[in-house]
């Protein structure tokens, strides 16, 4: 788990120089130079001007130096390499709401959110993925079931969580619902071409309860989901809903075989001030206070599921301090 180390105030340099350095971060991850070099370990050799001077700003960063026929990572560019996830969605995926703060403030009391759906889909997929461990163990307990039903992935992204659970559970079927219809279409070429065509049902919908049941729940998903999951995404759904167990009782109706949850979710910090927090916390917290959205308490996730006759049987909190996952089951 990432410690509460206290850390400096934000001074100007960190100001002015921060932003420069993130937009670096993820340039050199659209050109793929972070995961080439975390999972291929090969070095980065910049083919044009632009890739040049970007490789040379990085090494002056600190995070590149030179390697055998290129660039490979320092150890601070390990780091950076491993959470760019983070990196995208403060940088691009919610630059959009950020940028409306000023003009916003001036009558009102909140802002709408407004994100670049890519880069927040990509982002949350990258920070889910730096544990693979937890999506296998996951996918190991789900795949353990006598009986087999269907996984619902509500809120799916690019329907990587779904990828790992089917190639664990093989006869588990998987369903997965966004909101946004690119980030669909994507997912489903993506896995189409991963060879889950006939195991994956993609849905374009909202998972915010409402009155009655959604247009993309037909009677086939309705009657075989058992296991819902949902990352980095039920803090808003609550907030909306007026409570964690509004949400996951309404999702309880929709899937009346439900036998267990699995809830990812980023929780509030104990600090008072930024420096007291881990990093991404103020990031976090102050994105959704603007946004009119609640950051909820590790404890009142806990009561929603025994509310609804759920125990914990996993959590996953060893990667950061304010990242939580569940797996809430009950009895059939």
């Amino acid at each position: 788990m990432t410690s509460t180390v206290p850390r400096q105030p934000v001074k100007l340099g960190d100001l002015i120089e921060g932003q420069t350095a993130a937009h670096l971060a993820v340039a050199a991850d659209d050109l793929g130079w972070w995961q080439q070099q975390l999972y291929r370990g090969e070095d980065i050799v910049p083919t044009t001007g632009l890739q040049r001077a970007l490789s040379k700003a990085l090494e002056r960063l600190g995070w590149l130096e030179p390697g055998t026929e290129g660039y490979r990572l320092t150890g601070e560019g390990y780091e950076i390499a491993y959470n760019r996830g983070f990196v995208r969605v403060a940088t691009r995926g919610w630059t959009p709401t950020f940028q409306q703060v000023g003009v916003a403030a001036t009558t009102g009391d909140m802002i709408p959110a407004r994100t670049d759906p890519h880069a927040v889909a990509r982002g949350c997929t990258d920070i889910a993925r730096r544990h693979p461990e937890t999506l296998q163990a996951i996918a190991v307990r789900i795949a353990g079931d006598v009986h087999p039903g269907s996984t619902v992935d509500l809120g799916c992204a690019d329907g990587g969580r779904l990828q790992i659970i089917g190639e664990f559970g093989l006869s588990e079927k998987l369903v997965g619902i966004d909101i946004e219809a690119g980030v669909i279409e994507a997912a489903q070429q993506r896995l189409a071409g991963l060879g889950f065509a006939d195991r994956v049902r993609l849905r374009v919908g909202s998972v915010q309860p409402g009155e009655g049941l959604p247009a993309w729940l037909d009677d086939g998903i309705r009657r075989d989901v058992t296991t819902a999951t949902s990352f980095n995404l039920m803090h808003q759904l609550a907030t909306e809903s007026g409570g964690i167990d509004k949400v996951l009782g309404a999702w309880q109706e929709w899937f009346p075989s439900l036998r267990r949850l699995v809830i990812g979710d980023v929780v509030l910090s104990d600090g008072a001030r930024w420096h007291d927090q881990p990093w991404f916390a103020p990031t976090f917290e102050i994105y959704h206070e603007l946004t009119g959205v609640r950051v909820w308490r590790h404890e009142e996730y806990l009561d929603a599921f025994a509310s609804l006759g759920y125990k914990v049987v996993q959590c996953f909190d060893k990667d950061h301090e304010i990242m939580v996952t569940w797996i809430a089951e009950r009895a059939a």
